[in-house]
């Protein structure tokens, strides 16, 4: 024997998909649910079955068609007890009215200041980010610069170096033959001598 899901036709399906979005959505609405408690519906096991079957309109394929998604909210509560037994009061209806009406009226309000703080703060993360590679940038700019070249014991400059102060150091050679520019030629050297030690 087959099913009632099996021979229901492309049009009956249709037609209970539609009334099954039109009741779920009417869940939003506190005073109809007030309304159902009080004629019993909630103390049915049948209707209790039904509204767990409801549950699939939280899954995103199917409440993305939902224009009140407050409705899946209240969708969750009647799943409890408690929740069924007390909405038959009328107070406790009115209570989670206004507190439905203050949300619609705020939602708006609250929303843009919650986009607006994510905003702000994505701002900053970027402006940190910036200042990171900026800084970054610098540092490595500076580094690559070429700094002075430091003498090396085994280094080229190191042996210029020690060239000249060495042949500072020696005396110059005069011409033979010239006895009198080999004393100031000596003299002067001595000077020189003198001059580098007290350095």
């Amino acid at each position: 024997m087959n099913s009632y899901a099996a021979i229901e036709s492309e049009e009956l399906q249709k037609r209970r998909w539609q009334i099954e979005l039109e009741f779920v959505q009417c869940l939003s609405n506190p005073n109809y649910l007030n309304f159902l408690a009080q004629r019993g519906f909630f103390k049915d096991q049948s209707f209790i079955n039904y509204l767990k079957y409801l549950q699939y309109w939280k899954e995103p394929d199917y409440a993305k068609y939902l224009m009140y998604p407050m409705c899946l909210y209240f969708l969750d509560l009647l799943q409890y007890e408690h929740f069924r037994r007390e909405i038959v009061n009328s107070q406790c209806c009115k209570f989670i009215d206004d507190q439905a009406i203050l949300q619609w009226q705020h939602y708006t309000r609250k929303r843009i200041k919650l986009i607006e703080n994510v905003t702000a703060a994505q701002q900053q993360q970027q402006q940190l980010q910036q200042q990171q590679q900026q800084a970054n940038g610098m540092e490595a700019a500076t580094g690559g610069e070429s700094a002075a070249p430091t003498p090396n014991v085994n280094g080229s400059a190191s042996t210029a170096d020690s060239q000249q102060t060495s042949s500072a150091l020696q005396p110059v050679q005069a011409q033979p033959g010239n006895p009198q520019q080999q004393q100031q030629i000596n003299g002067v050297a001595s000077g020189a001598n003198i001059k580098l030690e007290l350095n």
